[in-house]
């Protein structure tokens, strides 16, 4: 019976260790474009707040402009109810643009890496949006299908 033991004992541990051995070896690859981006790269949860603060004290003559308040209008729709901005007019979300590229166009002229953070930051939030802008299109809004005759 010790015998048996012993055995049984040492081909679990062999066979731990082969699968250890092969999961070290084992390598995932992600080459999504996602994969290379933190999850803190968008302005939400409360970074956009943050942002707005930034920049207030540092670019305080374009917070009081209405491109900077038709941008960060669709940023906090998005944080509150991401499935909102889905609802956005297609005149508002020109203005959205234009107000996301006047902000992305007013943090380069900063020279601090905290601008630069936060340009990083509100151009990925903004191609977000535009990415679920694009996917909610209508098929007919995407490509003319001829038709088969």
């Amino acid at each position: 019976m010790k015998s048996r033991v012993i055995f049984a004992s040492l081909v679990l541990g062999l066979g731990l260790t082969i699968s250890q051995a092969g999961a070290a070896t084992t390598t995932n690859t992600d080459d999504s474009p996602a994969a290379k981006k933190p999850a803190s790269t968008m302005l939400v949860n409360g970074s956009q707040k943050v942002f707005a603060s930034y920049v207030e004290q540092h670019i305080a003559k374009f917070a009081t402009t209405t491109n900077w308040q038709n941008f960060m209008s669709v940023i906090t729709s998005y944080n509150d109810h991401p499935a909102a901005v889905l609802n956005i007019s297609p005149a508002d979300r020109a203005t959205f643009n234009e107000g996301a590229a006047q902000v992305i166009n007013e943090l380069a002229k900063v020279n601090d890496t905290e601008a630069a953070h936060w340009m990083d930051q509100a151009n990925h939030t903004t191609r977000m949006i535009n990415f679920l802008w694009n996917v909610n299109l209508p098929i007919s809004e995407v490509t003319e299908t001829p038709e088969i005759q």
